[in-house]
């Protein structure tokens, strides 16, 4: 008798549990479904662990979202000062005041960046540069070695570009991608990246030819027509909220999307679209 109330009570977990899991609960309407109804019908789309039924309550939301991130400033940290370049260079012996002061004099003429003109004019090699501005960080320098599988975790070509960073390499056992950088760490992008991919970030640095590389090596990979990789498309003149949410639901649409994700860069708003294997990448510049 003692062994049937328990299996009866285990039942009765059991079904309370699937049932709580099969409910789905629309955030913006309060609408609620259950797999009974949806039957094999899919409907709705997840963003941020919410569910919404339909493209108007996404739309609603995803216009609320994006103007929370606009205003929020979450990408950017409280400010925390560095020994400028030209000084840790000076310090380690690699430059003297006066070529300091002609490089300065250069760069108010010419433009461009400190380090790149001393690399360009061989002053300072790039394995020099790359360790100066990785102690500026208090980040490692990264090493790729010769034969390097390169991780499966993807980061759209333009944030790659835009920002110099590359992912690096995934340790599985830790849930940790290493993201390489050039010129600094862009602590946005590193939470955009975390949010959008479920990984841990470590940011560390490679010198401007290792990441020259490794973008020529995934362009081989997105011309190989490897399924696997993402589309990616990019928006240069849509600012307001309301519009991108329009986009967004339009794209989610076609990709009969199940899974949303926004997040912001400081020049971009990165969204992902996801269905199943499928996934799509859309970047608005913000205005």
């Amino acid at each position: 008798m003692e062994y049937v109330k328990r299996i009866r009570s285990i039942a009765t977990r059991a079904l309370t549990s699937w049932f709580k899991l099969n409910k789905l609960h629309c955030e913006a309407c309060h609408r609620t479904l259950t797999l009974q109804h949806v039957s094999a019908h899919k409907v709705g789309i997840m963003m941020h662990d919410r569910w919404y039924c339909s493209s108007f309550c996404f739309a609603s939301a995803a216009e609320e979202e994006l103007s929370e991130l606009v205003i929020s400033g979450l990408d950017r940290p409280s400010r925390v000062e560095r020994m400028p370049l030209g000084l840790m260079l000076i310090s380690r012996g690699l430059l003297t005041s006066a070529e300091l002061r002609e490089v300065r004099e250069t760069q108010k003429e010419e433009g461009g960046e400190i380090g790149e003109i001393l690399v360009q004019r061989g002053t300072v090699s790039e394995k020099e540069l790359t360790s100066a501005r990785a102690t500026q960080w208090g980040c490692p320098v990264y090493e790729i070695p010769k034969h390097v599988t390169q991780p499966n975790v993807y980061i759209p070509s333009t944030l790659m570009q835009f920002y110099s960073v590359i992912p690096l390499h995934y340790v599985a056992a830790k849930n940790l991608l290493f993201v390489g950088f050039v010129h600094g760490v862009e602590y946005g992008l590193l939470y955009a990246i975390e949010k959008m991919t479920g990984c841990k970030t470590q940011p560390c640095f490679v010198t401007p030819s290792d990441f020259q590389s490794q973008m020529q090596q995934r362009k081989q990979v997105q011309t190989q027509g490897d399924d696997t990789v993402l589309n990616e498309v990019k928006f240069e003149d849509v600012h307001s909220s309301a519009e991108i949410a329009s986009i967004l639901c339009s794209y989610g649409a076609h990709l009969e999307a199940d899974e949303a994700t926004i997040e912001k860069c400081k020049e971009y708003l990165w969204a992902r679209l996801k269905c199943g294997p499928k996934e799509v990448d859309l970047l608005f510049k913000a205005g």
